[in-house]
């Protein structure tokens, strides 16, 4: 009897268990998401509250980041653009009139009119102004200042850069008076801290007509390598180590700068890519290549670059292992298109510097990416010395020191 009891007990007690268990899966399946949240007390009310409340915390301290980017924005387009002027191309145009008497028409007279535009801005207080080299290349046209008050002055062409799109001209009245009260604009120190996803500002003539346009975007692109002409298709050149940007430019922009959030000029527009919605190209320019640019036309009439007179490429382990080379990274020094790797006579030469070797190191400075000794000497004037650390055919490194030479 004791037994049967024991066993009645177990049985009910295992029927509760079972009971209890089936029924909490039977509320977990099936009835909790259909109970109002209100009967589920206070504890679900404040964690709504408390989510609600992170959420609009969320949503204001967003807001709060656009405003203040917002600010941004608009405050170094105030501050920029008195800075950056328009750059009016103007020529003499042959006019036709139509001879009743006659099918074709007939040269009457000739007219200045403006062909076209650009943009440029100042760098010295003395109104010198950097712009595009295709902008003002043209040695039978004339060029007209307009800042962005509106007013017109003469623009006067005081250099050509010989290696990349780039001039120097200056603003002065009709009467060739000088003028030095204008507000010029900050480089930053180094152009190749720049970093894909960082925003820009682009300030510009647009399409040579609507003057201080603002745009804003990203860095998209670092090093690109294009080959960019003039509406003509009779200028061309080979523009490496460009940086790409989605901010919207177009037709008008060379040399419109590109401005980070810091006020200071990165790159400078040179090129657009017409057949991909308008795609921008910049190049770079720092505070230490302006000043050198500068000081280089005031003390030589003309914009002196300095070189060694080698042809090299530009080595990456792909190029590398397709010339066989155990060293994949600096210029390697090697002839090109049936022409000497080291021009006879030139600063290499002199250095004993040999085809097949390896240039890794300038003042150093690593030779490494996109970094070239282009870029390297850029800021570098004739005559200067630098120490070049190289690496020979054989795998032995040494160092010799090179001075430069001109154009």
């Amino acid at each position: 009897m004791k037994e049967q009891k024991n066993i009645l007990i177990f049985t009910v007690a295992l029927t509760l268990l079972f009971s209890f268990f089936s029924s909490l899966l039977v509320y977990q399946l099936l009835i909790k998401d259909h109970i109002p949240e209100i009967y589920w007390g206070w504890n679900t009310a404040a964690n709504k509250v408390s989510q609600s409340t992170i959420n609009t915390s969320n949503t204001a301290a967003n807001r709060s980041s656009l405003k203040n980017l917002e600010t941004s924005v608009k405050d170094l387009a105030h501050n920029i653009s008195p800075s950056v002027v328009s750059i009016i191309i103007s020529k003499d145009v042959q006019t036709y009139r139509t001879d009743p008497f006659w099918f074709f028409q007939e040269p009457s007279w000739i007219v200045r009119r403006k062909v076209w535009g650009g943009t440029g801005f100042f760098v010295k207080k003395d109104w010198t102004i950097i712009t595009n080299k295709h902008v003002v290349s043209d040695p039978n046209a004339s060029y007209t200042v307009i800042t962005s008050n509106n007013q017109e002055y003469v623009g006067k062409v005081l250099a050509i850069d010989p290696t990349t799109d780039l001039a120097v001209i200056k603003a002065t009245t009709k009467e060739w008076k000088e003028l030095n009260d204008t507000p010029a604009v900050n480089f930053v120190d180094d152009s190749n801290q720049v970093q894909v996803g960082n925003f820009v500002v682009a300030i510009w003539n647009a399409l040579a007509e609507f003057q201080n346009t603002v745009t804003f975007w990203v860095i998209s692109g670092l090093w690109r390598s294009i080959e960019a002409w003039d509406s003509t298709g009779f200028w061309t050149e080979q523009l490496t180590g460009l940086l790409q940007t989605d901010a919207a430019i177009n037709p008008g922009n060379s040399w419109g700068p590109l401005v980070n959030l810091n006020d200071e000029v990165v790159w400078i527009n040179t090129a657009i890519a017409a057949w991909a919605n308008w795609l921008g190209f910049a190049i770079p320019l720092s505070q230490k290549e302006v000043t050198s640019i500068v000081n280089s036309i005031e003390k030589f009439w003309s914009i002196k670059r300095a070189f060694i007179w080698i042809r090299y490429t530009s080595l990456n382990p792909d190029i590398a292992k397709q010339l066989n080379l155990k060293q994949d990274y600096g210029d390697y020094i090697g002839s090109q298109d049936w022409q000497p790797s080291i021009i006879p006579w030139s600063p290499a030469e002199k250095a004993w510097l040999k085809e097949w070797d390896t240039i890794v190191e300038i003042n150093w400075i690593p030779v490494l990416g996109w970094l070239t000794t282009k870029d390297i000497m850029k800021d570098k004037l004739p005559w200067e010395k630098v120490v070049v650390k190289i690496i020979t055919k054989d795998w032995t490194a040494k160092t010799v020191e090179i001075t430069l030479g001109d154009r």
